[in-house]
């Protein structure tokens, strides 16, 4: 492109030549000052304008031409890595049918959608399981098959799983954190649908409220009362009972996932049909961001526009002034 900058002397010599070429026509025919102030094409304020103009439009698009690119830095703001612990409610109030397919179904569903769309500052997962008693399902891993083969088994186990005890499950997460080796922000999610009765949940939310641990929860079903299915989804579907042979039936109940969520300093989110679960995970997830610091890098940026609008406007001036 070198050889496009031998334009602007062209330009620049062919602008003396105009200039001495004028005044020896004004030398001719005996212009004076006074005849060549009435005169268009006399000033020189509006010659070094012309001059400046072509050299600009000349300039700018030969710049233009070659392409330039502009170093910029650019900062962006470095966030701890996190891990996520799902505690998952397997107990029988679960398989209630008021959310469809089923309470548990869908909160597997929109797991696993999570997952496989976790956000990129998510590095490992855990899942735990409780009714009566917890188990760690999976350790953390960040392998999402792993976690989509517990969540699809827990599904296949129609088992019915009694009682609820939010504060055991809470405590083997916990345990579940403070063993790994890891450092990372650990995310801790409940999904349940209220119900609880077991004694441990005090004791564990004191423990949790020391260590400024905070749980985020979501619940899960209607206010409604409705029947709990048993065993696999067929033709003939039967219900729980009680001993004198009446159909036992669950509501949601909204006040001790609440509360967990406002004595850790966690939130507490709601989902009627289900479908706002991954959501409240996303919104948990990012709670839980925490900034460590900032990552500078250099990159390169196109300037050809730029280029090239500058050499159009002075082209326009040009034309404005001729």
């Amino acid at each position: 492109m070198a050889q496009w900058l031998l334009v602007a002397p062209l330009a620049f010599a062919f602008w003396f030549l105009f200039m001495a070429a004028r005044r020896r026509f004004r030398r001719q025919f005996e212009m004076g000052a006074r005849t060549a102030a009435l005169s268009r094409l006399t000033g020189w304020r509006r010659d070094v304008l012309v001059l400046l103009a072509s050299l600009g439009a000349i300039g700018f698009l030969v710049l233009a031409l070659m392409q330039p690119q502009v170093l910029l830095e650019v900062r962006m703001p470095e966030f701890s890595r996190q891990d996520l612990i799902l505690i998952l409610d397997r107990s029988a109030s679960m398989r209630a049918e008021d959310v469809r397919p089923s309470r548990f179904a869908r909160a597997v569903h929109e797991i696993k959608t999570f997952i496989d769309e976790r956000p990129e500052g998510v590095d490992r997962v855990a899942l735990v399981g409780f009714a009566g008693t917890s188990v760690v399902l999976s350790q953390f891993t960040r392998d999402a098959s792993a976690i989509s083969f517990y969540l699809d088994w827990s599904q296949d186990d129609y088992q019915p799983q009694f009682d609820t005890d939010i504060g055991a499950a809470l405590a083997a997460a916990r345990d579940l954190a403070r063993k790994d080796t890891l450092p990372s922000t650990k995310v801790f999610i409940v999904l349940s649908d209220g119900e609880d009765h077991g004694q441990r949940l005090q004791t564990s939310l004191m423990r949790l409220q020391a260590e400024r641990t905070r749980v985020h929860t979501i619940g899960i079903g209607s206010p409604a009362d409705v029947p709990i299915p048993i065993g696999a989804p067929g033709a003939q579907r039967a219900f729980l009972t009680d001993e004198s042979g009446k159909t036992v039936t669950t509501r949601f109940s909204e006040s001790t996932l609440a509360d967990i969520a406002a004595r850790t300093g966690g939130r507490y989110y709601r989902s009627v049909t289900g479908a706002e679960l991954a959501g409240a995970m996303r919104d948990a997830v990012d709670q839980e961001r925490r900034q460590v610091g900032w990552t500078t890098t250099a990159e390169y940026r196109s300037a050809y526009r730029l280029a090239l609008a500058a050499g159009a406007f002075c082209t326009l001036v040009l034309l404005l002034i001729l």
